[in-house]
């Protein structure tokens, strides 16, 4: 099966986020426990997060480069899950602070709709 080169540059530009985000979150952890100033644990902070953005931007220019439309309706679809699921956790979680059932929100937000984007995939791709 021939894959198709937006998707080939998919999984160029995920692969290189994603390697990028644990090489930036390991190591900044270990540079982190040996004792940073602030200025620096918030660059640290700013760099993991980036590479998550890229990971989102990724997603996203996936969704502008396909060129097949009913792959691009999955895809939208796909996306549409898991921001819902996301969504639906976090504000259950809200409530659950709301009501003094915990004392903290969710964290990782990002990493859970990542999470919920996958799980959505065979989801969608079932029901179409």
């Amino acid at each position: 099966m021939l894959v198709p080169a937006y998707m080939k540059r998919y999984f160029a530009r995920l692969t290189a986020f994603m390697t990028g985000y644990m090489v930036v979150l390991v190591g900044g952890l270990l540079l982190a426990k040996s004792g940073l100033a602030t200025g620096m644990r918030v660059a640290l902070a700013a760099l993991t997060a980036a590479m998550i953005c890229g990971v989102f931007w990724t997603i996203f220019r996936l969704l502008a480069e396909c060129d097949d439309e009913y792959q691009r309706l999955l895809l939208v679809k796909q996306v549409l899950l898991g921001t819902a699921a996301t969504l639906t956790m976090v504000t259950f979680w809200q409530f659950l602070a709301v009501y003094d059932v915990v004392t903290e929100g969710p964290m990782w937000v990002g990493a859970i709709w990542l999470a919920f984007f996958g799980l959505a995939a065979p989801i969608v791709r079932w029901r179409a």
